[in-house]
């Protein structure tokens, strides 16, 4: 498995303290989720990254990992646990560009469905 997909694979079990050390210094995120609040803004830095991460609790699995050069699509399905308890499923497509190892920009597409994970 080549390192761009190690690094995107690595982002299932990673801790988040460690997540920025994967993110470029400029990282950008643009979210496109139907039936989940999301604007489709862009979202720039570390800081508006990790705080977009959020701490809901993940539990996700990656069907398929696509690779051209430095451009790494995740498909999975993740069941995200609210901190009131709440929950909901989703099913997302996620586009990577990385450099020098390090995630430079993330597209992320998902949708809800009942039963993803």
């Amino acid at each position: 498995m080549s390192r761009n997909k190690q690094i995107i694979e690595g982002l299932a079990s990673l801790d988040r303290s460690k997540l920025s050390a994967v993110l470029t210094d400029d990282v950008e995120w643009v979210e496109w989720v139907d039936g989940v609040p999301a604007t489709g803004a862009v979202r720039r830095g570390k800081d508006a990254f990790l705080e977009n991460y959020g701490d809901d609790v993940l539990e996700g699995t990656f069907t398929r990992l696509t690779e051209e050069g430095d451009v790494v699509v995740a498909e999975g399905n993740v069941r995200v646990t609210k901190k009131d308890g709440a929950s909901f499923n989703v099913r997302y497509c996620d586009i990577y560009e990385l450099d020098h190892g390090k995630i430079r920009r993330k597209s992320s597409f998902g949708a809800l469905v009942k039963d993803a994970v």
